[in-house]
């Protein structure tokens, strides 16, 4: 009678999984998925913006670069121009908008400030003092 018993048990445990562990299981898997999906996106999020910011820094170092080279002269006619990152501004994404005027005699403050054309945000700026010599 004990062997018959025994038998029976072990013909239930090999019968499978029944619906209620197969409804925790897939619960259990489904928010992990979710949990992952969201971490995911928000790490694709913050890279992109890594690089949009890594972006705008260099362009904003080129014009300044640009700028430097030109004589104490000619900086009064940039005063006001905006210089796109890719010629045109149907083209671009970024913008370099530059403000030149006398700080003092023989001084010019030049200031540019980069900007994201498509929302506004703007990536940083930057000024600093140009001496006649």
């Amino acid at each position: 009678m004990r062997i018959q018993t025994r038998a029976k048990q072990v013909r239930k445990y090999l019968g499978g999984m029944t619906l209620t562990e197969v409804a925790i299981s897939t619960a259990i898997i489904g928010t992990t998925l979710v949990a992952t999906t969201g971490s995911f996106l928000s790490s694709i999020s913050a890279t992109s913006h890594a690089k949009h910011q890594s972006e705008a820094m260099v362009f904003m170092q080129t014009v300044m670069e640009d700028l430097s080279a030109q004589p104490f002269a000619n900086l009064a006619a940039f005063n006001g121009d905006q210089i796109f990152n890719n010629g045109t501004e149907a083209g671009s994404r970024m913008v370099a908008d530059i403000t030149v005027f006398a700080a003092a005699a023989g001084l010019q403050q030049v200031t540019v400030v980069v900007r994201d054309l498509n929302i506004g945000t703007e990536y940083g700026r930057v000024a600093t003092l140009r001496a006649d010599r």
